[in-house]
């Protein structure tokens, strides 16, 4: 099995890939990118993913020559020649302003699409966080940039004392996300979902919040306090690979688990949907 990349119209191994040393995305870390999860050859929530990319693209002035069809085509193409159609694959999609060299006026965005296999951790064990404690604030939060680094550099922290990701602020002081994914909290039948001006717009968490919904639950979308995580609230995080974990702990704080049949619907839910 050879991880493949397709890189500006053309399929390469993914270790021969090459990007202009003076593209964008290279000299200052300006793109966006979606991650998703592809089941037996077939993209997840692709339409979505490929309209959240489209609508980042539009606010930040840079171009898409994606549409649905040829990102469709090229993800195929990945997962049938990398061997991946029969198991789980994290697919990821970057798209940046292109090569710095060429003027503006003249300027290609670079286009990269990788696929590997994605070995899920075990759903049936909750996650651990650590309590919030850093603040991230951008004017581009709710974007999901490649500018990425301190979300990175606060995952590595976090797991290097334990945990499996880490609680961040926002700028009010706020609960806002995890490194790696929405945050979710469920209390008196109620799904309540952070309010934040420094929170990525999640795809599986708006797909979550349908099917809560769906099954007679109420979605209040307000801030949230830090102190909220643990006091009472179940708690849960969610990304396009993952789906929904539980939390069973925030710093040293056991918290409410969220009860597995409940988890088991929503979970189903998601993974329904084309």
């Amino acid at each position: 099995m050879q991880q493949l990349a397709y890189v500006n119209g053309e399929f390469h191994p993914a270790r021969e890939a090459r990007v202009p040393a003076l593209d964008a995305g290279m000299q200052f870390g300006a793109g966006l990118f979606e991650t998703l999860l592809a089941v037996r050859g077939r993209p997840h929530l692709l339409g979505r993913h490929l309209g959240r990319l489209r609508a980042s693209c539009t606010a930040l002035g840079l171009p898409c020559p994606l549409d649905d069809g040829r990102a469709a085509a090229i993800i195929a193409e990945l997962l049938e020649r990398g061997g991946l159609t029969e198991m789980e694959a994290r697919v990821k999609i970057i798209v940046t302003p292109g090569d710095l060299a060429q003027h503006y006026t003249h300027r290609d965005p670079t286009v990269v699409v990788t696929a590997e296999p994605y070995v899920r951790p075990p759903q049936h064990i909750p996650w651990s966080l650590m309590a919030p404690r850093e603040t991230l604030a951008s004017p581009i939060a709710e974007h999901k940039s490649t500018s990425y680094f301190a979300y990175r550099l606060l995952l590595h922290r976090a797991r290097a004392e334990g945990f499996d990701d880490a609680v961040l602020l926002d700028r009010d002081g706020h609960v806002s996300e995890t490194t790696i994914a929405s945050l979710l909290l469920f209390e008196d039948g109620r799904m309540i979902r952070p309010a934040s001006p420094d929170v990525l717009r999640g795809i599986t968490a708006e797909v979550i919040e349908e099917s809560a919904r769906g099954l007679g639950m109420e979605v209040v979308h307000r801030a949230v306090a830090a102190d909220e995580l643990t006091t009472g609230a179940a708690v849960c995080v969610c990304n396009s690979l993952l789906g929904i974990v539980s939390v069973q702990r925030i710093g040293t704080r056991d918290i409410t688990v969220f009860p597995d049949e409940a988890l088991a619907e929503l979970r189903a839910a998601w993974r329904a949907l084309p």
